[in-house]
């Protein structure tokens, strides 16, 4: 009877291993036939449009999105182009190419709008994607493989996040992983010219005007390491001419903002002297895992595949390359002092996509199982991005474009009686690049206490009782303004 109960159970395993195995398999089926029926490039645009284009008008401006429109929109209404202003605040952290482009995109109809600012964003998605999917057709992978990658960036929550975000995280993603391709179409081809080097120097300079020069060390501490690994020293010079066409304008730019002081503000900015404590290693691995899904799911696959440990690929060099691209920078950033967060490993998220491309053709044979598992949670993710910005947007304006709808409320009163805006630190920040009029900060809250009108003041809930106490004639309470705790008031 015991060796009976034995078998029976062993049965029982081996049926569900066959179940999972047949229930795996019609999964993978199911999706190379999908990726054989529809054009591919189609499928991606089509997904792309769905999840990231009604974002463009149904989210208003969220986090710290409004400090880049407001950049955008003083150069278009002020002129402060090369040093960037927020308001009549110089912001001198960073070179701000994004905001430029905003500017640019919005010059021709004499304002910045939310459309012409979060389309640039939805557009450097749509060509991440693409940049993923050409790379693995290039590197010999199938079509439904290819896909795969490209929906996982698409997939992943800290993309989703950013589908129209205007923050520089994702567009500085997208141009670091454009330098990577060019210059490895160059090395693949047995030889990099001149002309490609250039070409990935005038790419990494517009990283590091979108961001700074630090974000760069992903490509020229990569690059550099696959060099000394490989002993490919013909490769040092044109490594060494593409950074110094990225450091050389960036360094005149810095030399031509420069005030005395201006070095606390790069320092905190660049985390030399981090002003604030962010998550240690542990956490920012394990919060990165999560944020990173599926890509970071399917990566696991294919560097524990039989593929990578065999190294039998076409082109051999590329996964070390590509390893070398997407972690050197990221330990290091993983244990600068001071911390990290996950939009820090951004440049990470578009490689990890392609590792898990090239790993879709050889685990869907070896272990089905795992590639089912991979394009379930692909797949399930996509679905969610898709009711959220299809279904939930449109349905819930208040959650969706708070921002929005809060200057609309006040915007009537104010251009009922136009009169300066002051704001106190970064008191509507997303709020008032809806907003027309001029705005100025105050540095404090006792400077809004001697001012002149007749003016507005947009402030927090406890400022504004200090300042109607402090002149009770002719300051007045006119509305809450909708974003937190601020108040709208009138000085005249």
């Amino acid at each position: 009877m015991a060796g009976t109960s034995h078998i029976l159970r062993a049965s029982g395993v081996l049926a569900d291993k066959l179940h999972a195995s047949t229930a795996a398999q019609d999964i993978i089926t199911s999706w190379n036939l999908a990726c054989a029926r529809w054009n591919p490039i189609i499928v991606i645009t089509t997904v792309w449009a769905a999840v990231a284009l009604p974002l463009v008008w149904l989210r208003s401006f969220g986090s710290d999105e409004g400090l880049a429109v407001s950049i955008a929109r003083t150069a278009v209404e002020d002129g402060y182009w090369i040093t960037p202003h927020f308001f009549n605040v110089r912001v001198i952290e960073r070179p701000a190419l994004l905001s430029w482009i905003i500017a640019a995109v919005s010059e021709p109809f004499g304002h910045v709008s939310q459309v012409t600012a979060h389309l640039p964003i939805a557009l450097f998605l749509l060509l991440g994607c693409l940049l993923i999917y050409f790379l693995l057709r290039k590197l010999a992978a199938s079509v439904p493989a290819s896909l795969l990658g490209s929906i996982a960036f698409l997939a992943c929550p800290l993309v989703m996040r950013s589908y129209v975000m205007v923050t520089a995280d994702m567009p500085l993603a997208v141009l670091l992983f454009l330098a990577f391709v060019l210059w490895w179409d160059g090395f693949a081809s047995g030889s990099i010219s001149v002309s490609r080097w250039i070409s990935v120097g005038i790419v990494l300079l517009l990283a590091g005007l979108m961001k700074g020069p630090q974000p760069i060390a992903y490509f020229a501490l990569g690059i550099g390491l696959f060099v000394l690994i490989g002993r490919r020293w013909r490769q040092l010079p044109g490594l060494a001419l593409a950074c110094a066409i990225c450091a050389i304008p960036l360094a005149a730019w810095y030399a031509y903002v420069y005030v005395p002081g201006d070095e606390t503000s790069w320092a905190n900015f660049m985390r030399v002297q981090p002003a604030v404590q962010l998550a240690g290693p542990i956490e920012a691995v394990v919060r990165l895992f999560f944020e990173v899904l599926p890509a970071a799911l399917i990566a696991l696959s294919f560097l524990s595949s039989k593929q990578m440990r065999e190294k039998s690929f076409a082109q051999p060099a590329f996964p070390l390359a590509l390893a070398c691209y997407a972690f050197t920078a990221a330990i290091v950033v993983l244990f600068w002092p001071g911390g990290s967060t996950a939009r820090y490993y951004f440049p990470m998220v578009l490689p990890l996509c392609v590792f898990g491309g090239l790993a879709y053709d050889v685990v869907s044979k070896q272990r089905p199982l795992i590639a089912a598992i991979n394009l379930v949670v692909t797949n399930v993710l996509i679905i969610y991005a898709l009711v959220y910005s299809l279904v939930a947007a449109p349905l819930l304006p208040m959650r969706f474009r708070p921002t929005e709808i809060g200057a609309a409320r006040i915007t009537p009163a104010i251009e009922a009686a136009p009169a300066p805006i002051y704001r106190v630190g970064v008191a509507g920040l997303n709020l008032l690049p809806y907003v027309p009029g001029r705005i100025l900060g105050t540095a404090t809250l006792s400077e809004l206490e001697t001012i002149r009108g007749p003016a507005w003041m947009i402030v927090s809930g406890d400022q504004a009782r200090v300042l109607l106490s402090q002149r009770p004639n002719d300051l007045r309470l006119v509305m809450p303004v909708g974003e937190g705790d601020l108040q709208l008031l009138r000085l005249d």
